[in-house]
């Protein structure tokens, strides 16, 4: 059969244009801007939840489908997957704390660096660790499809690497994420000061890219398993 469509260019590639631009031109207009762009319930920080929110049901979504591929191993990736996501959205939520305000118990802020109910900023394993992974596997998800197209390789749909490999949708999102904290290093190796219009939070930027590449692989993975003709 013929490979199923991918998605849409304005998912894939508008959506995440517009998104990495949002702290550079709202640090343009006015450097005043970033305590909304980058705060706790910031711009970014909510573009990163929901984000993970859609991959989510997109992964739960994706199991009603699953029985029409021949790779049971697709149940428990797509598990991992899901399970990801949920500790993802947890912890930029810091389990809700930032929506519904509860305070942190006195002895959480003993060994919480900013004071609140998360993981990630206890011990930098469960900081560092994740996004080191992430980071790797949108390095795969570039170089892979330039691979394949390059070399004019196809895969076929009834092959494990068609679904487990990421496609060319993951691209844009993944070089932005990759990308958008190279100036900020560059300066700092050299030890001179960063251009205001630059000088944005590039880690909670790229943490945002990271969530859309999860929304992106998913939804890629989704849309086009949903065109399979059930078994």
């Amino acid at each position: 059969m013929n490979q199923p469509k991918d998605l849409p260019s304005w998912l894939w590639l508008w959506l995440p244009i517009t998104v990495v631009l949002i702290p550079y031109v709202t640090r343009f207009i006015d450097p005043a801007t970033d305590p909304y762009v980058f705060g706790e319930l910031g711009v970014m920080e909510n573009i990163t939840v929901v984000a993970l929110l859609f991959a989510i049901a997109l992964a739960i979504k994706c199991y009603a489908h699953l029985g029409k591929l021949q790779f049971p191993i697709f149940k428990k990736w797509i598990g991992l997957l899901l399970l990801g996501c949920i500790y993802y959205a947890g912890e930029e939520l810091s389990w809700g704390q930032h929506w519904l305000g509860w305070a942190t118990p006195e002895l959480w802020q003993n060994v919480n660096d900013q004071g609140e109910t998360n993981l990630h900023n206890t011990i930098g394993l469960l900081d560092q660790f994740p996004r080191a992974v992430l980071s790797l596997a949108a390095l795969v998800a570039i170089v892979v499809p330039l691979y394949l197209r390059i070399s004019g390789k196809s895969l076929g749909t009834d092959t494990f690497k068609y679904w487990w490999l990421p496609t060319y949708v993951n691209i844009p999102t993944c070089f932005m994420a990759l990308a958008v904290s190279i100036h900020e290093k560059s300066y700092k190796l050299f030890d001179t000061t960063v251009p205001y219009i630059l000088d944005i939070r590039s880690g909670e930027t790229k943490e945002c890219m990271l969530a859309l590449f999860l929304l992106m692989y998913l939804a890629s993975f989704y849309n086009r398993i949903k065109q399979l003709p059930a078994s």
